[in-house]
């Protein structure tokens, strides 16, 4: 076996910066306080079965769409740089 390191494409690869991977668990966090928080608010203003569909299912899935989407943004960013 050879000490040598061996790729797809037989490329060099070197390693890059380090990704700031305590960004997205902020945003993590941020999706659960804010579910927390908003949840009643999303009660009043919906009535009924559909009310609470949307709070429980609704708001925290738009919620971790939002992370998702700003997660990837700071990926891009990352990269970019």
């Amino acid at each position: 076996m050879s000490s040598e390191t061996n790729t797809l494409l037989s490329r060099e690869e070197t390693p890059g910066r380090r990704y700031p991977l305590f960004v997205e668990r902020l945003l993590l966090i941020l999706v659960v306080i804010g579910s927390i928080v908003l949840h009643p608010k999303v009660l009043e203003m919906v009535d009924g079965i559909f009310g609470t569909l949307v709070a429980w299912c609704g708001l925290p899935l738009l919620l971790l769409l939002c992370a998702e989407l700003l997660g990837r943004i700071v990926q891009t960013l990352h990269s970019d740089s």
